[in-house]
């Protein structure tokens, strides 16, 4: 039964008035999903970055899936930035056969100033929702005498659409300094800056609720050098509804040129005036270019209760090009 009621709680997420934003555990892993601004902000020439989150696996096998690829390059001019990239995203529930895709191109430009450095970036997208209406049901298709929905029955919803498209925005700003050894960067992005309308419903024009992110991470070295805790917060909301996760790395520097470091770390996710939602442990390591992080979800929201095994399983791959800039000048001298 309970089973039966979570599954009736996502069909009302699907086709409700407004939709869930994508999350990632490992939100720290793909910045243009974070954040605008943060695209470039790494010492590579070009970065690619894949992440992919599998959740809710129990209910009737029928998961919740996210696949996101994004691609960034950095041009520099002095000491400025301007970055250029694009981002795809594919999030979808089987159960329904509700698929959410997400297609933008990230513009971004740093500067130095007042021995800090600051981003803005800006972010347009095209998003395509769709769900197939034969595979669920509605109050007008309960048949009384076997007690059980039928499909067969007409529905009587004649004002939803089985589709629907519209274009976002997306703004953002970050803020990085470092002081003595630590380094410590913030940012705040806000999303659905131009209220799309975002419905099912073919007469009723419901505007999404814009979204806010504030997030900040340090890079702190211990004294041995070959140590650094990386402790990252990350804070969504929008309207009434909150998302806090924190948490932090250790990451463990190997003095190896394949494998240059190794990272684990813990963090908690927390509806600010709600339940608390989860735990996860993440893990991961460098190896040349390659940055790879697994990330496993310990549900502890009132949802998982009377389901076995509750689990979310999240990766990520960050593969970044080594940079072209030259970092040293060395100018020769004829005496010698």
């Amino acid at each position: 039964m309970k089973k039966l009621f979570i599954l009736c709680i996502f069909g009302l997420l699907n086709l409700g008035l407004r939709a869930q934003d994508i999350h990632l555990s490992q939100f720290y892993t793909s910045d243009q999903f974070l954040n605008p601004a943060m695209m470039g902000s790494h010492e590579g020439e070009w970065r690619l970055i894949a992440n992919y989150r599998d959740q809710w696996r129990q209910i009737n096998g029928a998961p919740l899936t996210t696949s996101m690829l994004s691609f960034d390059k950095v041009i520099h001019y002095y000491s400025k930035e301007i970055n250029a990239g694009i981002y795809y995203a594919r999030d979808q529930f089987s159960g329904f056969q509700t698929v959410t895709n997400k297609v933008y191109v990230t513009g971004a430009y740093g500067m130095d100033w007042l021995s800090s450095q600051w981003r803005g970036g800006i972010q347009l997208g095209l998003v395509t929702n769709s769900t197939d209406l034969s595979s669920q049901t509605f109050p007008t298709q309960w048949d009384y005498p076997n007690g059980q929905f039928d499909s067969k029955i007409y529905n009587g919803e004649d004002n939803i659409r089985p589709s629907q498209m519209y274009m976002d925005l997306n703004l953002g700003a970050t803020w990085s300094k470092k002081i003595n050894s630590i380094r410590l960067v913030s940012g705040l992005a806000v999303n659905h800056i131009n209220r799309p309308k975002d419905t099912y419903f073919s007469q009723v024009f419901e505007r999404r609720k814009m979204r806010g992110v504030f997030h900040t991470t340090a890079e702190i070295p211990l004294n041995n050098k070959d140590f650094r805790v990386e402790p990252k917060l990350m804070w969504m909301w929008t309207t009434k509804a909150n998302d806090l996760l924190l948490g932090s790395n250790l990451r463990f520097f190997t003095q190896n040129r394949t494998i240059p470091s190794i990272y684990g770390g813990l963090f908690y996710r927390h509806g600010i005036k709600r339940t608390f939602d989860a735990v996860y442990p993440a893990l991961g390591l460098a190896y040349k270019n390659f940055d790879i992080g697994v990330s496993y979800d310990i549900n502890l929201s009132v949802l998982s209760k009377g389901i076995k095994r509750v689990k979310t399983l999240e990766f990520s791959l960050i593969y970044t090009a080594p940079s072209n800039k030259v970092k040293y000048k060395i100018i020769p001298c004829d005496r010698y």
